[in-house]
């Protein structure tokens, strides 16, 4: 393991060296979290006034949503913020994680790290584990910080199934979010490996990561409410995705030598 945290602590001075890349998926994780902690908020405090409440779904109706009311509307609001939490947070790792082995060949070093005394199991690991650090410590400041700001608003009592700290979502957003995002990041590694140039592993990742963001927003965050039992499944699922992957993954490497 420390071969794969070398690995890894290089890849992450690699993205430091990135400064607006990582200014722009910071901004985008921010706004994420301020959206829907303000727009949590504001349903919270239209539903301690009647009066405003009233107005409110007035103007709801008005709109073509007849008898609307702030708690329901936070019940979308808790389900869009799960769901943005992960797929945002697997998008981003798969595009960052699509391009380490590319960038290592494009650089001429990977012939010399395939040579270096670690598995390819272990470089691959390495290149990914440190291509999502970033990405995961930004996810879980969304996923704990705002959506433990709407767990603790009153109106969302009803949603607390679906909320920290119930069992369900702490396995979700701790166990499972990271598992899939290492599993679809060395997906997507495996596929930079592949490609010979930057729009073909552009592609390749672009190709992978839609249907496994929506996937996993789906086991993650729509079956969330069915318990912590389900959620134990999908992470384990996740986990034999992100073995196999590795292992087909240090096969496909391997082949650089011979290139």
């Amino acid at each position: 393991m420390r071969q794969v945290a070398h690995i890894a602590r290089r890849e992450v001075l690699e993205l430091i060296r990135q400064p607006w890349m990582i200014g722009f998926i910071s901004v985008l994780y921010v706004f994420i979290g301020l959206y829907l902690g303000v727009a949590a908020g504001l349903m919270q405090l239209v539903a301690l006034d009647p009066v405003a409440e009233e107005q409110f779904m007035q103007n709801m109706g008005a709109l073509g949503f007849d008898g609307l009311a702030p708690s329901e509307i936070i019940g979308w609001i808790v389900s869009l913020g799960n769901f943005l939490a992960f797929t945002q947070y697997l998008g981003i790792s798969s595009v960052l994680a699509g391009h380490t082995v590319l960038h290592e060949r494009q650089s001429h070093t990977l012939p010399f790290l395939l040579l270096s005394p670690v598995s390819r199991g272990e470089l691959l690991l390495g290149k990914v584990l440190g291509a999502i650090v970033l990405p995961t410590g930004l996810y879980l400041m969304v996923a704990v910080g705002a959506m433990g700001f709407i767990g603790l608003l009153p109106l969302s009592a009803d949603h607390a199934a679906v909320l920290p700290p119930s069992p369900a979502w702490l396995v979700a957003v701790l166990v499972g979010g990271p598992i899939w995002a290492l599993g679809v990041g060395i997906i997507c590694a495996t596929l930079s490996a592949m490609a010979r140039d930057v729009r073909t592993a552009q592609q390749g990742v672009w190709f992978v990561m839609f249907p496994a963001t929506l996937s996993a927003g789906y086991l993650l965050a729509g079956r969330m409410a069915d318990g912590p039992v389900v959620q134990l499944v999908v992470a384990a699922l996740a986990l034999v995705l992100a073995g196999a992957a590795l292992l087909v993954g240090s096969q496909v490497i391997s082949r650089d030598l011979s290139r």
